[in-house]
């Protein structure tokens, strides 16, 4: 949250004004001073990258109840996103998804088939942008609004969770979602399906879900799709109860007092 970057700040200038006053005539100051750079840009990276850090803005990252709960991004997917629904459907599990705008544009009717059953959606920003997190607040915020417009045709009411590209956050960031009021979503299990062979992502997934979770899946990559009805099968074997509509309409409805 916005505290810990100014403690961080403060912390860092500071024990720059001692190490000064202390070591002004030792041959070691500049070694101090890089010392005490570094520390800062260590913890301001940490903040950047790591969303559970809640370096900038707060972040929800555990459910509430003991189901858990699945989220996928950076779809609709023409092909993979079907499959996604077909498994789920079969189980009666309903996840998050954290759309783009541009392809809810070009693939409208999986989009609907999202709505129609029952899953809820997520702001991803328009484009997704592998630079998102170095745009000024204005075009965060046009990004957001852009998504939000683009979904209006097929969905009444503007989603409140979001969940930034690549998973970035910064003080610009914080201000646009501050003005609109959204909540952060981010995950207790990442799968890092974008990386795992399916036997590597199987097992990832069946060893860290634990109650409560939530996963961060894709429904763009083939591999998610080919291994979820399995992961899905043995994380029942495990006692893992999945969050169904009712389960998720608790969870916005309790993030959002």
């Amino acid at each position: 949250m916005k505290w810990k970057h100014r403690l961080n700040i403060l912390v860092a200038l500071s024990t720059l004004l001692i190490v000064l006053v202390v070591f002004w005539n030792s041959p070691y100051l500049w070694l101090w001073i890089a010392y005490i750079f570094s520390n800062f840009l260590l913890i301001l990276v940490f903040g950047i990258v790591f969303l559970r850090f809640q370096y900038f803005y707060p972040t929800i990252f555990r459910n509430i109840g003991k189901e858990v709960i699945l989220t996928f991004d950076d779809g609709p997917d023409p092909e993979l996103t079907p499959r996604i629904l077909d498994v789920l459907k079969k189980h009666g599990i309903h996840a998050i998804f954290f759309v783009i705008g541009r392809k809810v544009q070009e693939h409208p009717e999986i989009f609907q088939r999202i709505i129609a059953e029952g899953h809820t959606i997520g702001n991803h920003t328009q484009n997704h942008s592998l630079f998102f997190a170095m745009l000024n607040t204005e075009k965060v915020g046009k990004e957001i609004d852009s998504f939000s417009e683009t979904i209006k045709p097929f969905l009444s009411e503007k989603p409140t969770i979001f969940r930034p590209p690549i998973g970035y956050t910064n003080p610009k960031i914080a201000r646009a979602l501050k003005r609109r009021r959204m909540k952060i979503i981010a995950w207790s299990v990442r799968s890092y399906d974008s990386f795992k062979n399916k036997e590597a992502l199987l097992d990832r997934l069946v060893k860290y879900t634990r109650n409560s979770s939530i996963v961060l899946l894709h429904d763009n990559l083939v591999q998610t799709a080919d291994i979820l009805e399995e992961y899905i099968l043995q994380a029942k074997a495990n006692g893992i109860i999945f969050a169904n509509q009712e389960h998720l309409k608790k969870f916005i409805h309790e993030i959002n007092k």
